[in-house]
């Protein structure tokens, strides 16, 4: 919004007072007394309305003699008036001249002012953007350090998932030996069972063999000694197939015991891998989370590798179930 210019009654007030001071009222002394305000066009334009608006000073006429007054009026008349046309030539035009000034310098102060509002208003968009800049710095800032802080997080996530691989390959690795050993230990009861068959079959003949014998000594008296040594060997031997027979049931026992604990051992191999199967999971919902946000595209591998242990893992577990049913 431009200034308010000083007004026509301002730069009479101030001209007069110069006139009663006895001093010339010029532009600059006009200024002078208004504190020093008001724009040298502004002042011309007001101090010429003012002095084409006061009385003109009129001369005091001496007491001359009629002849030489009405000589000298007409000579001061032909002189007044050449003067006076070329004078009032040059006032026309130094008042327009004047004008013409005035109006150019009105136009420069409107201008002036003009810019003086565009280069205030010019600063405070400086001021504005320097204020948005400052802002916008300290925002990247902060997400400078947001992502930095989802990289730490992913490469946690990538550790994390890396321990849960290296723990599902370690319980698979666990659950085949267990299968070896499962395996072994079948065969071993397997061949128990068969020795105790065996020695039961044996344990039977024996004992045929026993009650023929005892037949054949009571059908001839002659024949006890013999009879009696072939009843002795016969028990000793029906001993012997006992002692085989409690051996294979005690070695069947064994292997029963070997073969519980192992299922045990499978029991606590599967809850192992259903834990390592949730942390693989967990890790890989982490990683699937982080990679919305940041470039975590090795993690993708590690994801893959673990998921096909997992699945390894209970295929393996399938395997071992199918070898408990049967």
């Amino acid at each position: 919004m431009a200034r308010p210019g000083i007004t026509y009654d301002q730069v009479a007030a101030a001209a007069d007072g110069l006139l009663a001071a006895g001093r010339n009222p010029t532009i600059n002394a006009v200024r002078e007394a208004l504190g020093g305000t008001g724009s040298p066009n502004t002042v011309h334009k007001h101090l010429t309305s003012w002095r084409g608006a006061r009385p003109q000073a009129r001369a005091v006429a001496h007491e001359l003699p009629a002849e030489l007054v009405n000589q000298l009026s007409k000579e001061l008349a032909k002189a007044a008036a050449a003067a006076r046309s070329e004078i009032e030539l040059q006032l026309v035009q130094s008042q327009a001249e004047a004008g013409e000034l005035s109006a150019t310098g009105e136009a420069m102060e409107a201008e002036r002012e003009a810019l003086a509002e565009q280069v205030s208003a010019l600063t405070s968009e400086r001021d504005g953007a320097t204020a948005t800049a400052a802002e916008r710095a300290a925002e990247i800032e902060r997400q400078v350090q947001t992502i930095r802080r989802e990289q730490q997080a992913a490469e946690a996530a990538r550790v994390e998932l890396a321990k849960a691989q290296l723990k599902t390959e370690a319980q698979a690795e666990r659950l085949a030996e267990q299968a070896a050993e499962i395996s072994r230990l079948r065969a071993d009861l397997a061949a128990a069972d068969k020795a105790r068959q065996e020695a039961a079959q044996s344990a039977a003949v024996l004992t045929e063999q026993l009650k023929a014998s005892e037949r054949r000594a009571s059908e001839s008296d002659a024949r006890e000694v013999a009879s009696t040594q072939a009843r002795a060997a016969a028990e000793q031997q029906a001993a012997t197939a006992r002692q085989a027979e409690q051996h294979a049931r005690i070695a069947e026992q064994t292997a029963q015991a070997r073969l519980e604990a192992a299922d045990r051992e499978i029991e606590s191999a599967k809850t192992a891998v259903a834990e390592a199967r949730a942390e693989a999971k967990t890790a890989g919902e982490t990683a699937a989370e982080l990679r919305g946000k940041l470039s975590v595209s090795e993690a993708k591998p590690k994801v893959s590798r673990a998921k096909a242990a997992v699945e390894e893992t209970a295929a393996e577990l399938g395997k071992l179930s199918t070898i408990d049913q049967k």
